[in-house]
């Protein structure tokens, strides 16, 4: 593998383990409020088109860390439905 897709896939990782410490938090707490709907919608898309570029151009970090922050985010999205507070 060639350093800059080992680097690029560092990159990603780190960038995408960014939400990590969320989903665990809200995931003990079983809150999630704070969190705007909009964020996780809006990174899914903008996600899901780099990984579509990446798949077109044949960039494996692209493909790969951004398949992984699309799971994250889904999960984000989920939990905000399944933890929402009752009116």
């Amino acid at each position: 593998m060639p350093f800059s897709d080992t680097l690029g896939l560092f990159a990603g990782f780190l960038t995408s383990a960014g939400f990590l410490p969320q989903i665990v938090k809200s995931y003990q707490t079983k809150k999630i409020a704070d969190v705007a709907l909009w964020q996780p919608i809006l990174l899914i898309i903008s996600m899901s088109l780099w990984f579509t570029y990446g798949l077109l151009t044949g960039q494996m970090p692209v493909i790969v860390t951004n398949a992984f922050a699309i799971a994250c985010n889904a999960v984000i999205l989920v939990m905000k439905f399944i933890y929402r507070e009752k009116k």
